[in-house]
């Protein structure tokens, strides 16, 4: 393992830890955070009960990846060690990169349905 599989390894845990963290303040807060991948909504025109209802669907998404993005993380940094390497990682960054772009499409989707004009 060099200097930068650490590094990206280290960027993946902590957009894990964030988007987890980010899936609790919804819940308990019951407001999304004004962050990067929401700055092009405007929060005045949204209806409280769209509000509630894009919190109910994307809290728990968010924290079902950010767990995926800390496990992932993890079978990074330890692959050596359990013995994963070339086609099994390969695979296993393939599939990490699918539910990624899942979760973007499932992200764009329900941020025009619920909280664009």
């Amino acid at each position: 393992m060099n200097n930068m599989d650490s590094f990206l390894d280290i960027v993946i845990f902590l957009a894990g830890i964030y988007l987890i963290y980010s899936g609790i303040m919804m819940k308990l807060k019951g407001e999304v955070s004004s962050n990067f991948m929401s700055r092009d909504i405007d929060w005045k025109h949204v209806k409280e009960e769209n509000k509630k209802a894009y919190i109910r669907i994307m809290s728990p998404a968010n924290i079902i990846l950010g767990i995926v993005m800390i496990i992932m993380s993890a079978i990074f940094t330890f692959s050596d060690r359990i013995g994963l390497s070339g086609t099994g990682l390969s695979i296993l960054i393939a599939i990490a990169l699918l539910v990624c772009i899942a979760y973007s499409a499932v992200l764009m989707n329900y941020q025009g349905k619920y909280l664009k004009g």
